[in-house]
């Protein structure tokens, strides 16, 4: 898809891109852990600044937690992981329906 600043899914791709760089550093976290930020970008690959970012994040929505020793995944967040899977199916189908409207209303005409 060309990216010409006018597609109704810009702000999604955003979302997506962001998501993919968060579900990286949990994933990342969860190998080992407290990391710091240099120690995720050097093994996930990511600029420092968007670990950063992520963190923030992560530590917002109560996923990650700050240390002295660097970041470590929340006990709240192994808890919820069931929670966690059923937010993100419940994301699929929704993208599924309107996927499924768009190509029916793109199909008529």
């Amino acid at each position: 898809m060309v990216d010409d600043g006018q597609s109704i899914f810009r702000e999604i791709t955003r979302d997506i891109a962001n998501l993919r760089r968060h579900i990286s550093i949990i994933e990342n976290l969860l190998k080992e852990q407290p990391q710091g930020i240099i120690r995720i970008s050097q093994e996930t690959g990511i600029p420092r600044h968007k670990i950063r970012y992520s963190l923030r994040m992560l530590e917002h929505d109560n996923i990650i937690l700050a240390s002295k020793e660097g970041a470590i995944i929340s006990p709240d967040f192994i808890k919820s992981k069931e929670r966690v899977l059923e937010e993100s199916e419940h994301v699929v189908e929704e993208i599924n329906d309107l996927n499924q409207s768009l190509r029916s209303m793109l199909s008529r005409k």
